[in-house]
């Protein structure tokens, strides 16, 4: 059954070869806001050089990682299986001979994957050519980085489930899309990097499930976890996980038993 799943990641990679100019487009797209945010970031380290810990440098790193991994964690915008249910598509996707939300897990692993390799590479690339960040030097900055990155993966898969899934109940459930979205990019730091929260409003923050998405990953990767630090954020991200994942496999088995195919 693992060779079975893997196939399935394989597959989803390679469909995601098919479309190269979206991710041009798309590619594009993120190196041009990741520059206009840089440019206003610079301009407000003029006011003050130091912020929550934080300098010039280590926020234009901050942005540039946000706008690389968007794509790969994918905290906003997916509606894959709500098209499945809404067309009765899922019905086919339900009679495989496999755990149904294994399946899109494994889907969704594969499609991170390629999106890691051909918008995450280049767009922090890009930013390092337009504003000279630079990469960690520790080898530890990078081993920590991949865990929390693959966590953060694993957790954004499952957080995009659970608002789709939904379409079991709702009708238009775009609304829930919409909602998950806007929660979830501002709570990830994609609007505003976490460390700049007030206080208050941080400590909400790093026990929601949205700041093991990519906030973690990044913080790692700028070397600002070490020691118990790191070891609760890595036991945040695996909660979350474990959570989400027994949710929507209960959400799964309560729904599904209710799906009536027309014909039988």
């Amino acid at each position: 059954m693992l060779r079975f799943y893997i196939a399935v990641a394989l597959t989803a990679f390679r469909r995601q070869l098919i479309y190269r100019w979206a991710n041009l487009a798309g590619l594009l797209t993120n190196i041009f806001f990741g520059t206009i945010f840089s440019y206003v970031i610079i301009a407000l380290y003029h006011a003050r050089p130091l912020a929550a810990g934080y300098n010039v440098r280590d926020t234009l790193q901050y942005t540039w990682l946000m706008q690389a991994m968007l794509m790969a964690v994918l905290p906003f915008g997916w509606q894959d299986l709500i098209l499945t249910i809404r067309t009765g598509e899922v019905v086919s996707d339900l009679s495989k001979p496999c755990d149904f939300y294994w399946y899109w897990f494994s889907r969704e692993f594969g499609r991170a994957v390629y999106y890691l390799l051909f918008r995450c590479l280049p767009i922090y690339a890009a930013g390092m050519l337009l504003f000279r960040i630079g990469l960690p030097n520790d080898w530890h900055a990078w081993l920590i980085y991949g865990w929390t990155l693959s966590l953060g993966v694993m957790l954004g898969i499952a957080y995009r489930y659970l608002y789709n899934i939904v379409a079991f109940w709702i009708v238009e459930a775009r609304a829930m899309v919409t909602f998950a979205q806007t929660i979830g990019l501002f709570f990830t730091g994609s609007y505003v990097p976490l460390p700049l929260f007030p206080t208050w409003l941080r400590t909400i923050a790093d026990w929601l499930p949205f700041h093991g998405l990519m906030n973690v990953p990044t913080e790692a990767f700028l070397g600002k976890l070490s020691g118990s630090n790191l070891w609760l954020e890595l036991g945040r991200q695996a909660l979350w996980i474990i959570i989400f994942t027994f949710v929507v496999r209960a959400m799964t088995t309560i729904a599904t038993r209710h799906v009536v195919a027309q014909g039988g």
